[in-house]
């Protein structure tokens, strides 16, 4: 059993990548040549990316990539975990890095403003402010911040439909999105502008982010946060949560067992039939 820590990094950047399909079998060989596992998504729009390894191998793999000088400035959001939460490594040529589904969206140069976490505190106590979840609702079960609304949609390519049918752009002069690590708000706070949103902010770096600089001292995210791996959740300190259970037989959940959960919260595909 592995017991020396295992880093896990999450990233992405909306960056022009014309030759993205190039890249594909570099990325691959040199993450295989120092063993790492998860999944990067290349498209021509960017990079996106959660990927686990020992520390040192791991590092040196993100120092390769910041000699592109399109990565030059990336940045990650970074946790530890005592196996690799990953099975495999994968790098996948998508038409989208994070599907929306919506041409045209200018995610690079129109998302909305950033904010750190001190600022987010005062939006989530603004009684003015909208405050919108843009996760899935197998997500927002397991947390969300403190008022907070929930679209309850199941893939995000049904948030701008919810958006246009549910949000006065008139009515709610302020609003302002989260995510898990910040890469649908760049889409779905651009989305917003482009529907005529003037005041749109976006939590930057998203709930990570906000839980590694906070630790949620103000108490205003409750719950755990879903995460794409085998971890499931994270508690407050982006420590993996225990084990979430089948209330109908007790066996451990994955994140398929909630990604695919339509109607029960906690119930594993077996007992769903």
């Amino acid at each position: 059993m592995q017991t020396a820590p295992i880093l896990v990094t999450a990233f992405y950047k909306f960056v022009p990548l014309p030759d993205f399909t190039a890249l594909k079998e570099p990325f691959l060989e040199q993450a295989r040549k120092h063993e790492l596992r998860g999944s990067i998504l290349l498209a021509e729009e960017g990079i996106n990316a959660t990927i686990s390894g020992e520390p040192e191998p791991l590092l040196a793999f993100l120092g390769w990539l910041k000699q592109d000088a399109r990565f030059a400035d990336l940045t990650w959001k970074q946790s530890y975990h005592h196996a690799k939460p990953f099975n495999r490594m994968k790098v996948r040529l998508k038409k989208e890095i994070v599907g929306m589904r919506v041409d045209g969206i200018n995610a690079r140069d129109n998302r909305g403003t950033y904010c750190d976490a001190t600022t987010w505190d005062a939006l989530l106590n603004d009684p003015e402010t909208l405050v919108i979840d843009t996760r899935n609702d197998y997500e927002v079960r397991l947390g969300t911040f403190k008022g907070a609304v929930n679209p309850v949609i199941q893939n995000f390519r049904e948030f701008p439909a919810w958006l246009d049918k549910n949000v006065d752009a008139a009515k709610h002069k302020k609003i302002a999105m989260f995510c898990t690590g910040g890469i649908r708000c760049e889409k779905s706070t651009a989305y917003a502008k482009e529907q005529g949103f003037s005041e749109v902010y976006h939590l930057e770096g998203g709930i990570l982010q906000y839980l590694e600089d906070t630790g949620n001292t103000a108490r205003l995210w409750e719950g755990n946060c879903f995460v794409f791996d085998d971890r499931v959740a994270v508690d407050d300190m982006l420590q993996p949560v225990a084990a979430i259970h089948c209330t109908v037989c007790g066996t451990e959940l994955t994140t398929d067992d909630h990604k695919t959960n339509r109607e029960n919260q906690f119930v594993c595909q077996a007992c769903r039939g």
